[in-house]
């Protein structure tokens, strides 16, 4: 009796670690499709987090845009838009 619950109360805290590892991990964000805005080409549409574009050093300029009319700016996100 006095190992049967032992393995119950083991079992127990085995599953109970399970559910807490799925139930407090991230999941892992999808890619995020954002706007640039291109001198040339205007409002460009760009995947965050890729090569395809650049947020080039200039702190008083916006780089990316969570719209295509540029009017939803991402925070942190400052800099001159430039394609790759």
């Amino acid at each position: 009796m006095k190992n049967q619950l032992k393995n119950l109360l083991r079992g127990g805290v085995l599953m109970l670690a399970a559910v807490f590892a799925f139930a407090f991990t991230q999941p892992i964000p999808q890619s995020e499709i954002v706007w640039g805005d291109d001198p040339i080409l205007g409002a460009v549409q760009v995947e965050r987090g890729t090569t395809d574009y650049d947020c080039n050093v200039n702190p008083s300029v916006q780089c990316l845009y969570a719209d295509e009319q540029l009017t939803m700016p991402i925070p942190g996100e400052k800099g001159e838009f430039e394609l790759n």
